[in-house]
């Protein structure tokens, strides 16, 4: 249902036009309609309007007349209602910047072969080669997946800057998923030991492959920060934060969130519907780590500090592919790289495989002085399930682009050379 609405406004239509859509489907029709009556309007409704009212010529040249020049980043996250958006607002000086070989945002929306077509069609484009951020190492495994996309091939701006090493690569299949946990934190344990002011990132495709590190990282040294639960607004943050400590963790997870929402909600007048709604939504995404084995203060206590100035702060942090985009670290361990996770095995069409093996890019490109790649032969689900794995289809030719391993890194990552 939410994904028909969304889909609906993310074309030029009319609330009248809206609701003809809808006809078919009763319950998307009736939050609709009960939308229109309470004078209502979400995000999807902000950017129809917007796109509506730009398609008058008049109002559009003022937005022209005002605006010199434009700049749009990250062009390839753009859905074509928003990039009909920013050609309306400005017809001259634009400029557009971005990747369309990172445009991992298809589910919600975004077009990144449409508008980099049209953009080729009518601009001038200048391909930028050179890399400020990583390593040659990291870089040959960065240009061993981009190469699939016929992207082109990406040098170390400045690589005497990284020394006669070159930065650092290494690939390591493990038995199953508690020696990959075992290895990885051994490994980000030694490294904020070694680079106290560096930033570690462990990047897991989807959280649910990772249960064995999360119970690894209950014995390690160095506990990492992790992003899978970052609410938007500060303020419903520091409410969770502050009535989950009244909970009790030896109740039933699901009678916990119910308290926290309660607790929560009661705490805000009625008439406050948007602040009430986002502490729905946080609740909901609690609920989503009930298989996970913990409790709601411990759970809440993973809450990123949207108040931190820094996007990254030193240390270990564990994050998924999407929430990882536009970040980088020091040092980059991606796991579980096995076919399955890395493409999903939700992905059956051509056009899936190929934003799968972007979102891999996203994963290995965020790394500056060291990559590592791990990915293992079985590994265990929360209900016991043992699954055999076979390699992600692009694992062979990432490990032909690392390094070879040598004794000390094995013995680091608690593996064998040749494994």
């Amino acid at each position: 249902m939410k994904n028909l609405l969304q889909s609906v406004k993310r074309e030029p239509l009319t609330d009248g036009e809206v609701l003809a859509r809808l006809a078919r489907d009763f319950d998307a029709l009736a939050i609709e309609e009960a939308r229109r009556e309470e004078n209502y309007v979400d995000y999807g409704d902000l950017l129809r309007y917007a796109q509506l009212i730009l398609r008058n010529d008049r109002v559009a040249a003022l937005f022209q007349a005002h605006f010199d020049a434009l700049l749009v980043d990250e062009f390839q996250d753009l859905s074509l209602q928003q990039y009909e958006i920013t050609q309306r607002i400005s017809r001259h000086n634009a400029t557009y910047v971005g990747d369309p070989f990172q445009g991992i945002y298809g589910w919600a929306g975004a077009a990144p072969e449409e508008i980099q077509a049209d953009l080729e069609s009518n601009c001038e484009v200048m391909h930028l080669t050179s890399s400020f951020r990583s390593s040659p190492a990291v870089l040959k495994v960065v240009n061993s997946v981009s190469a699939d996309l016929d992207a082109p091939a990406l040098e170390a701006a400045e690589p005497k800057r990284w020394g006669k090493s070159g930065g650092h690569a290494y690939a390591v299949a493990y038995p199953n998923d508690a020696a990959e946990a075992d290895g990885i934190v051994e490994l980000t344990d030694y490294l904020a030991d070694k680079y106290p002011e560096e930033r570690i990132g462990v990047i897991c495709r989807a959280e649910y492959r990772r249960s064995a590190l999360e119970r690894a990282y209950d014995r390690a040294a160095h506990q990492p920060q992790f992003w899978d639960i970052a609410l938007d607004t500060p303020r419903v943050a520091r409410l969770v934060k502050l009535h989950a400590r009244h909970l009790d963790p030896g109740i039933p997870f699901g009678e916990q969130v119910d308290e926290l929402e309660e607790r929560m909600s009661a705490a805000l007048p009625p008439t406050e519907i948007e602040t009430l709604r986002e502490v729905h939504e946080a609740c909901e995404q609690l609920r989503e780590y009930e298989s996970a084995g913990t409790s709601v203060p411990a759970l809440v206590s993973r809450i990123r500090d949207h108040q931190i100035t820094a996007a990254i702060t030193p240390g270990v942090h564990v994050l998924n592919a999407h929430v990882g985009k536009g970040q980088q670290f020091d040092w980059v361990i991606v796991m579980g790289l096995e076919d399955g996770h890395v493409p999903s095995v939700y992905s059956k069409t051509p056009a899936a495989i190929v934003e799968d093996e972007r979102i891999l890019l996203v994963m290995v490109s965020r790394a500056r002085k060291g990559l590592f790649l791990t990915h293992a032969r079985s590994n265990t689900n929360q209900y016991g399930r043992v699954f055999h794995n076979e390699p992600s289809r692009w694992w062979d030719q990432m490990a032909e682009a690392t390094k070879p391993l040598v004794p000390s890194i094995a013995k680091l990552m608690k593996t064998s050379v040749g494994v």
